[in-house]
């Protein structure tokens, strides 16, 4: 039912989109600006070591372009400094304190998609692949009470070990379009196809991917 909802609604969206562009001709459209907001991440661990997380709150900014070519669709690239890591989550069981923050520069090339609303607010879809570089690390947090018996398996002092990182990005928002510009308010999700350690079968994870619910707000100055 859920679903049958969703492809309702954005029935409803096109047919609203339709009526609307009819009085309004196209023009393309380029935007560029700048980017800035809060990211919630962690690492998908696969082992037999559990590590309970929390979501750690930490920030990303950038840079954003786009290129509007047609009605309802375009393109649109970004170069942001993200933060992204995990938080261990304390318990009776999991005694350890511990939070690493790890810095990327990335790079998302995304379809947009956009509905209009009214005259001047849009919804906004975006999705597509983004690659990142890893810059550094640094751990936040550290009081490990209880040690791991396996030295190989003590993960806290390995660093990142895979520098470079790839996966899926999914966008969505409000769209407020202004004689100054567009504000942008979205909600993202980033899941990475790739690994932050080895994940060898003597390796402590059998996986360990980056993890990343963001909020953004997005500045545009728009040019035609």
């Amino acid at each position: 039912m859920k679903f049958i909802g969703i492809i309702a609604l954005f029935i409803f969206l096109w047919f609203g989109e339709q009526a609307y562009s009819q009085t309004n001709s196209f023009q393309p459209e380029w935007g560029y600006g700048i980017n800035g907001g809060l990211t919630f991440s962690k690492v998908g661990f696969n082992s037999y070591i559990n590590v309970p997380q929390t979501l750690l709150k930490q920030f990303s900014g950038g840079f954003t372009v786009r290129y509007i070519s047609e009605n309802h669709f375009g393109i649109q690239g970004e170069l942001n400094y993200s933060l992204r890591g995990w938080k261990e989550r304390t318990d009776t069981v999991h005694v350890n304190q511990y939070a690493r923050s790890i810095a990327y520069l990335e790079i998302p090339v995304l379809t947009h998609i956009y509905f209009n609303l009214a005259k001047r607010v849009r919804l906004i879809i975006n999705l597509g692949p983004q690659v990142g570089i890893y810059l550094k690390g640094k751990d936040l947090e550290k009081n490990i009470v209880q040690e791991i018996s396996d030295p190989a398996l003590n993960y806290y002092d390995i660093p990142v070990q895979r520098s470079f990182d790839y996966g899926l990005k999914g966008v969505m928002g409000l769209e407020f379009r202004t004689k100054a510009g567009s504000f942008i308010l979205d909600g993202r999700y980033y899941y990475s196809l790739s690994d932050i350690f080895n994940n060898k079968r003597a390796d402590p994870f059998q996986a360990s991917n980056n993890q990343v619910i963001g909020i953004n707000l997005t500045y545009l100055f728009r040019w035609r």
